[in-house]
């Protein structure tokens, strides 16, 4: 597989993947199966922080990214962050989307208020304040409730759909076990998402084997770094199981959000 098959896909336009080649995903696999952590994660990671560096320098303006933007009010916590801390969006691209959104909130907002008012109708108000009261409560619930899914999340769930896919298409090559077997193997959540794609038992013999020795390793590990933090052992000092314990937390919910790229 040349380097010249690869297919940036996560630069394409607009807030879907259309169908990658798939030669081009398993491109990125197998490089990042060269790299600390879960591939997967990693696919994964990379894919969004370019996705979201896209979306703020080309689309902040598109009247169609803002539409689903106020649908979503804006990003999730996890991706609002991401891209404040790794820079993916300049500070104009944030004031943009989020005078945006508060503009939007604003407007339901009083909109509601206005209509739960007039609906409480002069001498009788007294009478329906829990009436009015419920109905502006609801109404801003509505005003303040995204009614989408965060775009970024529905783009990091494609990404993981189409990478999964291929890997488990792939397990068929020499190249991709080869390449998982010297990676540090799928985090337990992506392994289970993975399962899902298995069609045949010998995918399924292949993930399984990889993936005990994976769990073996890590256990082997783990219990030489509880045995050097004995008093009687600490001056034999610690090897590469000294972050074990870090490699343990990433393999069973998988790898930090972090920048990837």
């Amino acid at each position: 597989m040349s380097p010249h098959d690869r297919l940036d896909l996560t630069m394409l336009p607009d807030e879907r993947i259309d169908k990658p080649l798939p030669n081009s995903i398993a491109y990125k696999i197998l490089e990042a199966c060269r790299e600390k952590g879960c591939p997967v994660c990693r696919v994964e990671g990379q894919g969004v922080e370019r996705y979201l560096d896209n979306q703020f320098y080309e689309n902040v303006n598109s009247p169609k990214w803002r539409d689903k933007l106020r649908a979503s009010l804006g990003f999730c916590h996890e991706h609002a962050w991401l891209g404040v801390n790794e820079r993916l969006g300049d500070a104009l691209g944030f004031s943009i989307i989020y005078h945006d959104l508060v503009n939007s909130v604003l407007r339901q907002l009083t909109e509601s208020s206005g209509s739960a008012r007039s609906a409480g109708g002069g001498a009788s108000l007294l009478r329906k304040v829990p009436e009015v009261a419920r109905a502006m409560i609801d109404q801003m619930r509505s005003a303040i409730t995204p009614r989408q899914r965060c775009p970024v999340c529905e783009h990091r769930a494609e990404i993981t759909r189409t990478a999964l896919s291929v890997l488990v298409e792939e397990l068929k090559t020499p190249e991709m076990v080869e390449a998982l077997q010297a990676s540090d193997g799928l985090c337990l959540p992506h392994l289970t998402q993975t399962l899902e794609y298995v069609k045949d038992a010998s995918a399924c013999e292949t993930l399984f084997t990889i993936q005990r020795e994976k769990l073996e390793g890590l256990r082997t590990e783990l219990g030489e770094f509880i045995r050097k933090n004995d008093y009687q052992n600490m001056k034999e000092g610690f090897g590469k199981e000294g972050d074990a314990w870090l490699r343990a937390v990433s393999i069973v919910v998988g790898e930090r959000k972090e920048k990837m790229r």
